[in-house]
């Protein structure tokens, strides 16, 4: 039993640290959704299995329902299968699963996520018009009509997620305390003679409200500039005649609601100056016009039909693996050792690490292909050891990749669930049958290949195999020290059905020493949240290197030895059931030669089953395509949570091995700040973009991440669900706050530092097709330009504002102010750039990006002596003088280059909202009212307030009942 949940736990460790490279296997096929998996995460009880069954149930069929409709039928769910747990024994199933697993799920259902509770959310991590990783539900959200009621109906809800996880488009709202995407904004009215103050929303027509102030006050507070104050919301009244936007619905939260904005000529005319996500990330293009260039609409794919079919929901269980090992054994493999590094990774992955319950067959090919193992079950170490015996080392003859995939896949796989094929080789084809004439047969088996690149000549078609049928690539150079391979068998192990996260197993420590010591040593920390079952496991290429065995030295001082060795391939292994928190080192006797080496690897297991382990994993924008980088932007992630829960401000790299075996490997610090590669700050997801190409070929990527001693758990900010009630002239009930925005708040009295903590993981590889010989990255977009007015003058030069700048001489109307952003680099997100050109005006529609060039010379700002210039991912604050003697708010943007003329899109626009008259400011006074006179307005107040909801009683119109009735502003809050 004990050996089973050791493999079921590597198999998750490689769950958590292998991003998903393949896409998403959901077609639209004739209008028609085909494809789509509902997972349930091993973390959710059986009991709840029935229930969560029949809401998802309803869920899909309202989603594409409202689906048909939003996308004037052109499209609707087909097909959906919902995935169970392997682990759940009295479900009633359709069948058992394909090759749907729970990593790879278009929806997830899974435990609350610190950050949004349970709100619905996709994860969106790239651009507009690329898709997202998932959408996650909690089973409080699906099982509680209470807390579902807070995001609408479920299937409206499901509807805007999947909009964002398929399409790329993104929320057309604001969020309280952000810069970026404020709740309200500045707009140059011209038929108003000025400019208003609109709530930040798109819709086809005025959307009613009113102001109200959360805290409880009668009225919302203004700043000093007259805009609404952080506490400030505008409430919407439920009944609307909008139709759109369903990427505001939860703002405008409207049964009204259930079209998408469309471009200015349409009938839902798209709000293209609104500070939303979309309009930033999408170059002020509409969700629509975005939904019809995605793959599923472009060209007239899929037009609108009158056909609507009710899907077909099928509830299918995650079963054990079904592996062919497809080995090349052609002359080749002899070079290098390649044939002998390969037999003894196979081994360990045979004997240590592949799941008790999975099916293992071996296939070899050279000019032929033969079975050299059926099928059999992994039961115990006899069966492990029969496999492993079996991998032999005499290799020749040619290459026919097609006739390996030919037997596994009608052989030994045909028929199967869950089949997974890993392929190993080190050559291109040339023999028949080739890999073009067998790729047919391997995409209808429905099985999945990871396929690992041996060596610089491997075949290009490779990466082709794994696109296609979903699967993974990785890369070997011939100079690996053995990490490499054994990262590609571990890939394998994602397609095994996952354990709790209790008995997840984690990479704490990895490293490989090479030279002529007779002694090599190193330490690793195990932090609070792992420690059982700690193992340390040391591989030698040549077992006489090893003249005495590892040894273990606790933080307490304890000496642990007794290393286990397995002859076949040079392991020892020691094992440590209850580690404790702290430092700890190892070391092992060497032979002193410099041709040797020795790999370490260190992990464990959470200590305490109610706390979740540190968990990271890592992957590559492109998957498995080929990476043209002349054209295409590569964004290498690595993600680290604790449980669900984000872990911010770590210390996180991304090692990336070129093709030229004597190059070092490259180093990217990934940041989590929001901007260049990174969409969302604070979420635990850290990003750079993949910029530095020495040659084409195979790039393999890995991530270390340590703590820095800064990092922290972020363990919510979001307040409570439950009804609240406040005095602001009515009751009404307030909604909690929608997350999120350019990045996530953070209450610092509910986070924990991490401690000291390591972890490793692998990200797979990616195949370059062609380099730039120039220059031919420009700077990335800035996204965080503020701007603040940091001081205004009287006309009778009397000082009024916030900050006077010192050294700085005051004139007659003129102000200063204050700019803050993130430097993007030469590169996209790496280097510094050459420097921005940087422009104010009045009229917003000059700084868009196909008017900002053309703009009037009046508009620039001489940032000469500025100090501008920073390395990528560094804060610039800037502080210049202007005069501003207009009525009107002005906006900012500005531009990067780079030194060969590379520029950056244009930023987000900055506003400044200033009170310039040409009267004096009236003086500041207040006026006291006696304390009875305010308690008689107060009971007054009171007195109205309750004869008109008992007036109003009949009229049960939502949430929003004492507001409802439709009212003119008595702000001057207006809409377009």
């Amino acid at each position: 039993m004990r050996e089973a949940m050791c493999v079921w736990a590597v198999a998750w460790m490689l769950l958590v640290a292998v991003g998903v490279s393949g896409d998403s296997r959901t077609k639209l096929i004739d209008n028609g959704y085909e494809g789509v998996v509902v997972a349930m995460s091993q973390e959710v009880p059986e009991s709840e299995g029935p229930a969560l069954i029949a809401t998802i149930r309803e869920m899909i069929e309202e989603a594409s329902r409202r689906l048909y409709l939003a996308s004037h039928k052109r499209a609707y769910f087909r097909s959906v299968k919902i995935l169970v747990p392997k682990s759940w024994t009295s479900t009633n199933v359709t069948d058992n699963a394909l090759n749907e697993n729970f990593e790879e799920s278009d929806i997830r259902v899974d435990i609350e996520n610190s950050i949004y509770v349970n709100q619905p959310y996709a994860l969106q991590t790239a651009g507009c018009g690329e898709p997202g990783r998932y959408i996650h539900l909690t089973p409080q959200y699906l099982l509680d009509d209470n807390v579902a009621a807070w995001y609408g109906p479920r299937g409206k809800a499901l509807l805007i997620e999947w909009a964002k996880l398929r399409w790329g488009v993104f929320d057309e709202l604001g969020y309280p305390g952000d810069p970026t995407f404020p709740l309200f904004y500045m707009f140059d009215n011209k038929d108003r003679g000025g400019d208003s103050l609109l709530p930040t929303y798109c819709a086809d027509v005025r959307v009613e409200g009113r102001l109200i102030d959360k805290r409880g006050r009668s009225a919302c507070g203004l700043t000093y500039s007259g805009e609404p104050d952080s506490d400030c919301r505008f409430i919407p009244y439920k009944y609307q005649e909008a139709a759109s936007s369903l990427m505001s619905y939860a703002f405008i939260f409207s049964d009204s609601v259930v079209d998408f904005c469309d471009g200015p000529t349409s009938n839902r005319p798209h709000n293209s100056v609104a500070p939303t996500k979309q309009n930033l990330f999408c170059g002020g293009r509409s969700v629509w016009e975005v939904m019809m260039q995605h793959e599923d609409f472009a060209n007239g794919r899929n037009p609108p039909t009158d056909t609507y079919e009710d899907p077909d929901i099928q509830v299918v269980q995650h079963t054990d693996a079904n592996y062919a090992l497809v080995l090349d054994y052609s002359g080749s493999m002899n070079d290098n050792y390649r044939i002998h590094k390969l037999r003894k990774t196979a081994r360990r992955w045979l004997l240590h690490e592949v799941a008790t319950g999975s099916y293992v067959a071996i296939v070899r090919f050279s000019k032929h292909a033969s079975l050299v193992h059926q099928l059999e079950r992994i039961t115990d170490m006899n069966s492990r050891q029969q496999l492993a015996n079996a991998i032999e080392t005499k290799a020749d003859g040619g290459t026919s990749i097609g006739a390996g995939l030919y037997v596994a896949v009608k052989k030994i796989l045909a028929g199967k669930k869950n089949p997974v094929i890993l392929l190993i080789t080190d050559g291109e084809e040339n023999e028949n049958p080739r890999i073009d004439d067998i790729l047919d047969n391997v995409v209808e088996s429905g099985v999945r290949v990871i396929t690992v690149a041996f060596g610089a000549q491997a075949d290009p078609k490779l990466e082709k195999v794994a696109h296609t049928t979903g699967g993974k690539t990785f890369t070997v150079n011939d100079l690996d020290e053995g990490h490499m391979l054994e990262d590609a068998f571990h890939g394998a192990l994602t397609y095994q059905p996952p354990p709790p996260r209790r008995h997840t197993t984690v990479t704490i420590h990895e490293e490989v020493h090479r030279g002529t010591e007779r002694e090599a040593e190193s330490s690793f920390n195990v932090d609070f949240t792992v420690g059982k079952n700690l193992t340390l496991r040391l591989h030698t290429d040549d077992r006489y290197h090893i003249t005495r065995p590892p040894s273990l030295l606790s933080p307490s001082g304890r000496i642990i030895e007794g290393a286990e060795f397995e002859v076949n391939t040079f392991t020892w292994t020691i094992k440590v059931p209850s580690a404790e928190e702290g430092r700890w080192r190892w070391r092992v006797g060497l032979s002193g030669s410099s041709e040797k080496f020795v790999r370490v690897k260190v992990t464990s297991q959470p200590r305490n089953p109610d706390i979740h382990p540190i968990t990271t994993k890592a992957w590559v924008s492109s998957g498995t395509k080929d990476v043209n980088a002349t054209v295409d932007k590569v964004i290498i992630y690595a993600e680290v949570k604790q449980g669900n829960n984000p872990v911010i401000n770590a210390n996180v790299r991304a090692l990336v091995t070129p093709p030229n075996e004597s190059e070092p490997a490259q180093v990217y610090e990934l940041l989590d700040n929001g901007q260049g590669a990174d969409t969302l700050a604070g979420d635990g997801i850290y990003s750079r973009y993949m910029t530095q190409y020495s040659a084409t070929g195979r790039y393999s990527v890995k991530a270390q991440v340590t703590d820095g001693g800064t990092a922290m758990i972020n363990k919510g900010f979001l307040t409570s669900t439950e009804r609240r009630k406040r005095s602001v002239g009515v009751d009404y009930l307030e909604r909690p706050d929608i997350c999120c925005g350019s990045f996530v708040p953070i209450n610092y009295d509910n986070t924990q530092e991490t401690g000291t903590f390591s972890r490793v993981t692998v990200g797979g590889s990616i195949r370059v097709t062609e380099i730039a010989e120039t220059d031919s990255q420009p700077p990335a977009e800035v996204r965080d330009l503020q701007a603040s007015l940091m001081f205004r003058v009287r006309e009778d030069d009397t000082p009024l504002g916030l900050h006077q700048v010192p050294g700085q001489e005051v004139t007659q109307g003129q102000h200063y102010i204050t700019l803050v952003w993130t430097a993007p680099g030469d590169d996209l997100d790496l280097g510094s750039v050459s420097g921005y050109t940087l422009r104010m005006t009045h009229n917003r529609t000059a700084l868009t990006e196909t008017a900002f060039d053309s703009a009037s010379e009046d508009t620039l700002l001489d940032l000469s002596g500025q100090p501008v210039y920073a390395q990528a991912g560094e804060i610039i604050n800037i502080t210049l003088p202007v005069t501003l003697h207009s009525h009107h708010t002005v906006y900012i943007a500005l531009r990067a280059f780079d030194d060969v003329g590379g520029q950056s899109p244009v930023s987000n626009i900055a506003v400044i909202t200033q009170e310039v008259t040409s009267e004096p400011l009236p003086p500041h006074h207040t006026t006291s009212f006696p304390i009875w006179a305010i308690i008689v307005i107060i009971i007054f107040a009171t007195l109205l307030v309750i004869f008109v909801c008992v007036a109003l009683g009949s009229r049960k119109h939502g949430k929003y009942e004492c507001v409802e009735p439709k009212a003119t502003y008595d702000t001057k809050l207006v809409d377009t």
